[in-house]
């Protein structure tokens, strides 16, 4: 895969040791773009703010991507060093293939960090990496925190708005975007001052001056070597530095050195891997008054975006940016004297996230990694639970998943619509026939029987199998289409589809490049009127294109919306989605074919509760809505109508309740029964009782009632027992319900629809006659 670059580096080919041509890519630079040799010595400066390296080797016919990998930096000199090792189609798997050294000159404004990521699971509930602070960075790890009176005590204190309710919310509010981290900063490690270097300028000399500016004159870019900034133009004269770890455990006090070792004891063993292919997103942090002063960490200090990065196979990342270090003196350097000014500067503290584009969604954020030094290793560990990775597939389906729903079973290969080839079940969900999905696997983090797809659907799948060479895989196109069940008119899908590039990806506005619709005059099908669309994944693995890895194995966003309207009126039913991949020549390619059944609803519920009201039309309310009955009128019935139907069957559950305030016992009839009210009573409900295999669907109020339109409800006290109001009472209040949900996913959600609901009531006061 690529490596990715910020800043100025000279690039150079330090050995080959393969038979193989090869070659190396460099894209998304100001200057140096283009293809370059891969013969030792060939030596590239390049320019840019980010940009992207690609080695390629050439086995017999066509160029493909080499494996890479990275060495970690160094100083040597007056530059930072490291080298990319890559590892081509051969039988050997060394890595010295062809090994590129990029070195660029010290300056006390650039910081270069380096490290290996990996992901985490398991029992873990503290960040293994970290220590003072030490860090929580999911809510299921704050649950489970909290068990210890110590962490509890420490959490309510710093972080009270944390402590989730002893009782679960009926209806909890929406969650937050993400998990901002529960940081114990037992050790002040924020609230210590930052680190001071004393910096002295040194002699620059009049005519490196000159030839600087000799150099901008004449359109040329002046070399690094003669930055201002560069570290050899200034001598360190003194540094201050933190406290060592133990000097900090034994600067505690006694109720934090228990915290720490009650802490301590939760960092259970980890599994963990690689966090291969992430693209890892800086920013830099200023802590607010209230964490200055020493509050808990919140995240919500001003924050300056630094760039991306992307980690290799092995999880290994470089990342580079630049920080004025130039504040308060060094602002115009060039005009100061040398040893007239001795200046004290300040290291950054940096975030890290994981950003997710199209749509943008921030999966995970660290807390702060305080005093950033010029050159810092900083191993990091993200929760899995967290990342969304993206991996090459071997052997997969062209359609592999639908949002988090992984889509097993044979692939479709012959596009039939015979039952028995539609039907994929596997990873413990199934895809029936007709387009229905039952979810039971964790993977997809909720669980569903008997569900319609509704609205936009992420569709994934392995359009570049690493289990084949590069040479045999020849999709560079692919088509979609669309055909309702039982009509005989596919419909392509021609709706625009982007992909960030690695390189674009901080642009002012950008949202992606574009995959498709294009009308290639490839041939065969692809005649020039056809919408199709460009595979990435090969550009990605075969070309070297810096696509972002992230959600590379996602091909479309399907709007469901656009293909269930007939005359005009939205009709839910079973639609066959069907996916062919082309080659170069427009020719369909062997076993490139897929086909699907969804069953797509983008309707909700007939939902409907009319307000309560007496059947007989001398009681009308006041102006406030109350009535004012007397000792005859006190068993006149109620009456009003309600709806919670899906004539397509996917109910999940309704329900109809009747509360009574006093809450005292009261016999009423409805429905033909008595039944006893105190406080809250069911009137009528039910929910679905089908699962995978069967999928007979509920239909609701429509099913317990037989009736598809509104059901009339008339209630009434029992002729043997009391009216509406009962002796001793003045004033009562009758409250109704009705809530309903429906069995609807995209692939994310939770697999029922928010809660519809709908409430009335009736007040009553006694009016004596």
């Amino acid at each position: 895969m690529i490596i990715s670059m910020q800043g100025n580096w000279e690039v150079t080919v330090k050995s080959k040791s393969a038979s193989y041509q090869h070659r190396f890519i460099i894209q998304g630079a100001t200057t140096g773009n283009g293809t370059h040799n891969g013969t030792a010595g060939t030596s590239v400066n390049v320019t840019g703010n980010q940009w992207t390296i690609a080695i390629q080797n050439k086995p017999r016919s066509g160029w493909q991507v080499s494996d890479t990998q990275i060495k970690f930096p160094k100083q040597a000199g007056g530059n930072y060093e490291f080298e990319i090792w890559s590892n081509d189609a051969g039988t050997d798997d060394d890595f010295n293939d062809l090994i590129l050294t990029c070195s660029t000159p010290v300056n006390i404004n650039d910081f270069i960090l380096y490290g290996n990521v990996t992901l985490y699971s398991g029992r873990c509930i503290f960040n293994p990496c970290r220590r003072f602070p030490f860090v929580i960075e999911t809510y299921p790890a704050l649950k489970k925190a909290l068990k210890n009176p110590l962490i509890e005590d420490w959490i309510k204190k710093y972080y009270p708005e944390r402590i989730p309710p002893k009782i679960e919310e009926p209806n909890p509010p929406d969650p937050a975007p993400y998990f901002k981290p529960v940081v114990f900063d037992l050790s002040g490690e924020a609230m210590q001052p930052k680190s001071m270097v004393n910096y002295v300028r040194s002699s620059y000399p009049k005519e490196k001056e000159e030839q600087n500016k000799k150099e901008k004159n004449d359109g040329k870019k002046a070399k690094e070597t003669a930055s201002e900034m560069a570290a050899s133009n200034f001598q360190l004269l003194s540094s201050s530095s933190r406290l060592a770890s133990s000097e900090r455990i034994s600067a505690l006090s006694e109720d934090r050195i228990k915290l720490a070792t009650d802490i301590g004891r939760l960092f259970y063993p980890c599994s963990t891997k690689a966090g291969s292919n992430l693209t890892l997103t800086f920013e830099e942090y200023d802590r607010t008054a209230g964490e200055l002063s020493g509050g808990a960490h919140t995240g919500t200090g001003n924050r300056e975006l630094l760039g991306d990065t992307i980690t290799d196979m092995h999880g290994n990342y470089i990342f580079r940016f630049s920080f004025d270090m130039t504040f308060p003196g060094l602002e115009d350097a060039s005009d100061i004297a040398p040893g007239e000014d001795v200046n004290t500067v300040m290291f950054p503290d940096v975030i890290v996230k994981i950003v997710e584009y199209s749509p943008y969604e921030v999966r995970y954020e660290s807390a702060p990694f305080y005093n950033i030094p010029n050159l810092k290793r900083i191993d990091l560990c993200l929760p899995e639970s967290q990342v969304t990775v993206t991996s090459t597939c071997f052997n997969g389906n062209l359609i592999g998943s639908l949002g988090n729903v992984f889509i097993g079973g044979n692939q479709n290969t012959y596009a039939s619509t015979f039952p028995t080839n539609l039907r994929r079940y596997g990873n413990s969900n199934y895809l029936e026939s007709n387009g229905v999905i039952s979810v039971n696997s964790s993977l997809a983090g909720f669980n569903v029987e008997c569900a319609a797809w509704r609205g936009t659907i992420d569709m994934k799948g392995c359009m570049y199998d690493s289990a084949k060479k590069a040479s045999e895989n020849k999709i560079e196109w692919y088509t979609i289409r669309v055909r309702r069940s039982g009509t005989t008119n596919w419909e392509y899908v021609s709706q625009n589809y982007k992909h960030p590039k690695f390189s674009k990806r901080n642009l002012p506005n950008y949202t992606g490049d574009d995959v498709g619709p294009f009308y290639p005059s490839a041939g065969g099908t692809l005649n020039g009127s056809v919408p199709a669309y460009i595979n990435i994944q090969r550009e990605a693995f075969v070309d070297g294109v810096d696509w972002e890895f992230s959600n590379i194995d996602r091909f479309m966003q399907l709007n469901t919306a656009l293909y269930d309207i007939i005359s005009g009126v939205r009709t839910p039913g079973t639609f066959y989605v069907r996916v062919d991949g082309y080659d170069s020549s427009g020719s369909l390619v062997p076993d490139a074919t897929d086909l699907i059944p969804l069953f797509i609803h983008n309707n909700g519920l007939n939902f409907r509760m009319t307000s309560p009201g007496f059947s007989d039309p001398l009681i009308e309310p006041t102006d406030c809505g109350l009535y004012r009955l007397t000792d005859a009128q006190m068993k006149t019935p109620i009456e009003f109508a309600f709806q919670a139907n899906d004539p397509h069957g996917f109910v999940n559950e309704y329900e109809l309740t009747m509360g009574r305030c006093p809450n005292s016992a009261l016999m009423l009839n409805a429905f033909g029964g008595n039944f006893e009210i105190s406080g809250n009573y069911t009137l009528a409900g039910g929910g679905n009782s089908s699962n995978h295999h069967g999928c007979s669907g509920f239909t609701g109020s429509h099913e317990d009632f037989s009736n598809p339109g509104m059901i009339d409800v008339q209630i009434h006290p029992t002729s043997s027992g009391e009216g509406w109001i009962k002796s001793g009472e003045y004033f009562t209040i009758y409250t109704f319900h009705l809530t309903a949900s429906q069995r609807i996913t995209n692939g994310y959600n939770s697999g029922t629809s928010g809660a519809y609901r709908s409430s009335a009531r009736i007040m009553m006061e006694r009016l004596n006659p």
